[in-house]
This record gives C-alpha cells, sequence and structure tokens, in this order.
C-alpha cells in the first residue's frame, strides 16, 4: 500500500509499501522543492541544520501538521551527523525514512486535489462498486479492530488518558461491521416501485441505490475510533472513496488511524489526510460528493458553509444541551444511576450524554441526595478520580487544558450550589476536572447557556411538566438528544411531543444511539442527516429513480397533442376531465 508521501517524495525515491510492495514516489512540486529548499538554507549554517534551527526557523515558515511532531523530531533525529546536524541530502531523505514527514509540509492546496484527483479516478474507474470488493474493505476494518488491539489501547490513552475499558468499549464497531456486511446485499437491492394513480407512464419503475463518489469524513476527538470507523463504514458500504481527516486534538489517535487505514484499505480509494484549521480550510474547498462532519454547532456552521459553494450535501452530527427530565413518579434511584453512569461515561465527552437534569420539586432533594450517594459510592473522591494510571482507571482526562479551564469557569461561575465535588479540585493543566454537581445553577449561567461537554451535571428544580418543557425548550430547542425518567407513559410521550430532539430515551440515556439498525442523528442545531446501518448506507447513496418504458400508451395521449402548436379544446377538456377540475 503506498503511503501518501510516496506521492510527493523526492524524484524516484523508491520506498517499501505496506504488505511488501514497492512504489516509486511522484516529484514534489518545483515550487514546494524551491520552498522547502530555500528555508532550509535561510535555517542552515554552512550548509547544516540543527533541529533547533529547523523547528526555530523552517517549522514556523512552511504549514507543518502538529500530530506529526513526535515523528519528525525522531526522523531527524535518525539522519543527523555525530555532530547533531544534518546537511539537505540528510534532510530531504526524510521522507524515505518515515513517509509523511515531508510531507507535513507540503501545503494543503497542493497536497489535497492530487489526492482528490485520485480518489475521483479510481471511483470513476468502477472499481468500488461491487458489492465483494465492499465487503472485502469492511472485513479489512474488522482486522484492523482485532489485530491491533494493544496499539489502539496505547492511542487512544495518549490522547485522553483512562484505563483498559476506555479502549474497549470502541470495539462496538467490530459488531456493526459484521451487520453491515451481512445485510448489504438486501441494503443494495434494486427496488421495485409500483406506481400510484392512472398517470404514472407504462413500465417498470426501479429504485436503485448508487454510490456518491468521493466523501470527506471529519472524524471526532472524543470517540476517536468509533466517529471515524462508524460513518466510513457507511460510507464503504454504499461504495464510495474517501478522505479522513482525524481531530488533531486527538494527535496519537489520528497518527495511529493514518498508519492503520493505509495498511489495511485500499489506498487507490482511502486516504488519511492530517490538519488543524487552515488544512481543514483548504479540504473544505474541494468539490466532494459529501461531507461528513462530527463536532461543533459553530464549526458545523463553517463545514456547510463552504461545502454551499460547490453545492455538496452534508451530514452534521453535531451536539447541544440534551436535558433529562425526571417526574414525581419515577424510580429516583434508577434514574440517578442510570443518568450518572451515562455521565461519567468518557468523562461527559459524549455528544448524547446528560448535558442537565430537570426534576419536579416535590423529589427534587430526594433525586440530589441519590446522585450523590451513588457519585461517592462508585466515583470516590477527586483524589480516587485522578486514578494511579493503571489500566483499572474509569475517569478519563480532558481533552486539553483549555477545555479543562472552560469546564472551571462553568463550575467558578455557575451561581449553584456545588453539592459533589469542588472547584479547588480541579487541575486545569493537568487536565484533570473532577466530577461535579450543582445544584440550580443561575438560568443565566454558562453551565446553563453552552454545551458543558465535561464531567458538570447541573439539577434544576421545576414546578411542573409543563414548567420543564418551556425550561428545556429555551435552553435549546433542538438538542441531539431528551432522556424522560417517569412511570407514567402519559408523561412521557407528552414530553417527547413537546420538545424536538434528534434521539430519546425514557428511563434511559444514551444507550439509543448505539444501535446498527436505528438511526443517529440530530435535528436543527444539532445537525442533520443520519448514519448507522441501513440508514448510513442510504445516506450516503444516491437514490436513482430508473423507468423502463413499455411501448404502451403515452404519458400525453395523441388526442392532447398540439397541431402546429395549437392545442385543441379537446385537448384541454381531456385534462381538466383527468384531474377532476373544471
Amino acid at each position: 500500500m503506498r503511503a501518501i508521501i510516496a506521492r510527493r517524495g523526492l524524484r524516484g525515491a523508491s520506498l517499501a509499501a505496506p504488505g511488501g510492495r514497492r512504489c516509486v514516489a511522484a516529484p514534489l512540486a518545483p515550487a514546494f522543492t524551491e520552498q522547502l529548499r530555500g528555508g532550509f538554507e535561510k535555517a542552515s549554517a554552512g550548509g547544516k541544520l540543527s533541529y533547533e534551527a529547523f523547528n526555530g526557523h523552517l517549522s514556523g515558515a512552511l504549514p507543518a501538521v502538529s500530530v506529526h511532531g513526535d515523528k519528525i523530531r525522531a526522523a531527524f533525529d535518525k539522519s543527523k551527523d555525530q555532530e547533531g546536524f544534518v546537511d539537505w541530502p540528510a534532510f530531504s531523505s526524510l521522507a524515505a525514512m518515515e513517509p509523511g514527514i515531508l510531507e507535513s509540509f507540503v501545503p494543503m492546496e497542493a497536497r489535497a486535489q492530487p489526492v482528490y484527483d485520485e480518489l475521483k479516478a479510481t471511483f470513476d474507474s468502477g472499481k468500488t462498486k461491487p458489492l465483494e470488493w465492499r465487503k472485502q474493505q469492511l472485513r479489512a476494518l474488522q482486522r484492523l479492530y482485532v489485530e491491533n488491539q494493544q496499539a489502539l489501547r496505547e492511542a487512544l490513552h495518549g490522547d485522553l488518558g483512562g484505563g483498559e475499558w476506555r479502549s474497549l468499549i470502541e470495539n462496538g464497531a467490530i459488531d456493526d461491521l459484521e451487520h453491515a456486511i451481512d445485510n448489504m446485499d438486501e441494503w443494495a437491492a434494486d427496488e421495485e416501485v409500483i406506481p400510484h394513480g392512472k398517470h404514472a407512464a407504462k413500465g417498470k419503475w426501479i429504485l436503485r441505490k448508487e454510490p456518491k463518489g468521493v466523501v470527506f469524513l471529519m472524524g471526532a476527538w472524543n470517540y476517536q475510533l468509533t466517529l471515524v470507523i462508524g460513518p466510513l463504514m457507511d460510507i464503504i458500504a454504499a461504495g464510495n472513496c474517501c478522505v479522513i481527516k482525524p481531530s488533531e486534538l486527538a494527535p496519537h489517535a489520528a497518527l495511529m488511524l493514518e498508519k492503520l487505514l493505509h495498511q489495511y484499505l485500499d489506498p487507490s480509494a482511502f486516504r488519511v489526510l492530517q490538519g488543524e484549521i487552515p488544512e481543514t480550510t483548504a479540504l473544505l474547498q474541494l468539490p466532494w460528493a459529501h461531507i461528513m462532519y462530527t463536532g461543533s454547532t459553530a464549526v458545523g456552521k463553517i463545514v456547510m458553509s463552504a461545502a454551499a459553494k460547490n453545492l455538496v450535501p452534508c451530514t452534521l452530527e453535531l451536539g447541544g444541551k440534551s436535558p433529562v427530565f425526571v417526574d414525581k413518579t419515577a424510580d429516583l434511584a434508577l434514574a440517578a444511576e442510570r443518568i450518572l453512569v451515562a455521565k461519567m461515561t468518557n468523562c461527559g465527552q459524549w455528544c448524547v450524554t446528560p448535558d442537565y437534569i430537570l426534576v419536579e420539586k416535590d423529589v427534587e432533594q430526594q433525586l440530589v441526595d441519590e446522585l450523590v450517594k451513588f457519585a461517592s459510592k462508585r466515583l470516590g473522591s477527586p483524589q480516587d478520580q485522578r486514578g494511579d494510571g493503571s489500566k483499572y482507571d474509569f475517569i478519563q482526562r480532558i481533552v486539553n487544558s483549555r477545555n479543562a479551564g472552560r469546564l472551571k469557569e462553568y463550575i467558578d461561575t455557575s451561581g449553584g450550589k456545588i453539592v459533589f465535588g469542588s472547584a479547588q479540585d480541579c487541575d486545569v493543566e493537568g487536565k484533570f476536572i473532577p466530577f461535579t454537581i450543582i445544584s440550580n445553577p443561575d438560568r443565566s449561567s454558562k453551565v446553563l447557556r453552552e454545551e458543558i461537554f465535561g464531567p458538570i451535571l447541573p439539577v434544576l428544580g421545576v414546578d411542573s411538566v409543563d414548567a420543564a418543557i418551556g425550561v428545556a425548550r429555551d435552553i435549546d430547542a433542538t438538542p441531539l438528544a431528551l432522556y424522560v425518567y417517569t412511570r407514567d407513559g402519559a408523561i412521557a410521550e407528552k414530553v417527547m411531543h413537546s420538545v424536538t430532539s434528534g434521539s430519546a430515551g425514557v428511563n434511559t440515556c444514551n444507550e439509543q444511539s448505539v444501535n446498527a439498525d436505528c438511526a443517529f442523528g440530530g435535528v436543527g442545531s444539532s445537525g442533520f442527516g443520519a448514519y448507522h446501518g441501513r440508514t448510513g448506507f442510504l445516506e450516503f447513496s444516491h437514490k436513482r429513480t430508473i423507468l423502463y418504458r413499455t411501448a404502451e400508451g403515452h404519458l400525453f395521449p395523441k388526442a392532447m397533442w398540439p397541431e402546429a402548436n395549437r392545442v385543441s379544446d379537446e385537448a384541454i377538456a381531456t385534462f381538466k376531465a383527468a384531474y377532476g377540475v373544471e
């Protein structure tokens, strides 16, 4: 399999590819070669370059990608002489030594178009259309999981911490892949449509599901594997090619995905490109057949705006403030357990996780007591939550210090009563935020106005079901998820009827999002489009209507045909009679 750099490396460089095959690198664009050489000469002394000079001058002048930082340093160390310097031949050979290094300095505008063109040529050749080829790629993804468990665990731990269980919960894709393989024939089969009414043309009507083309998939950092492999399996099942850009906020997983996807999937149809905001902006300019994005609503708007310039359809899986309503008939101990397990998972960094609780005031204190009791038993003190770095740790870290600082600010400015946890135990630089329950924060506070996406759980008392509906609509009219805990089915239906959401759960949280047979997606500000299983297959397919016409009849009888561009009174009367109008 060709690594991407093999296509942009030094002229004539022969690189070993996964599987033992060889490939010859295409030359770099002349303009970039001169830019790279010029930067090297400017930063070097006497034709040689130290790593410090390289890092201070060359990497500052060119768009290096941060996820490659460790690889760049390691490759530099391999090629330096005894005095710690590299010359131009040694530096330029980094491409052959460590695929992806030199490429990371190529502006995305120069990288993206050739990759897109190659994948588009593959798609146009028809290679991805046979169902057996698609199944082969899905089986390769299964092997990727099964054969690389330890490497995947280390990558996930490197980004978010936590114990071994954290990586194990992302293995659900193995079963979902099997589900897609087993059902693809049925999903892809032509559907014969029986037309209604007397005006449909005679013949055989077919609805055919066809691949769209080259899809751009933008992964997320919170479930680094699931939120790439999940939509990718639907994209593959539908017969498309794909460029994948993992999140730069989870660099360990991003590099592991790049390595493994290039190793296991057909490189002529699937490619990983790394990048941050400038690189992503460049990628969004291309005329993709479809864009799949998982992330924040703010970035979703940027993605959609860029896609509109090329009329590219999008699937946006965003977020929002998913409410939980607990009424006075609910099993409060059960509600507390299920809400907290959902909220604790991945340290609250899950798009469908409960964001806040609305509880009837008659049982508000009882619910708070149950929440605190369960959290105390299952999570322990802030020191317990920090863990010992072993495989048994449950709590993860926040993705970065910026988000940890944001969460601490939510606690500091909530205006409510902290009944579990404390701001004093937050470690922003260490990316640790203890699980915190806040009773009745101010309605105008950030913790109730912005998506939390972390281990903070506000609890608000409300007078009635109607009051809860009003608060939920005011905070976020179209959240990604909605949860109701009640023993009264009429109450559950009333809340779900009154508050629109991407998905909903009664006496549960989060579980509705992990069924491969059911659609997963948002509505309104929480996104649009959906994937998983058959829904995902259809999302990334073009639904093409085909009519195989017979010789019998015509949509317009001959009596309606014009003569010398004049329509007769008989034709007009026939039309009126056919549609029952005067």
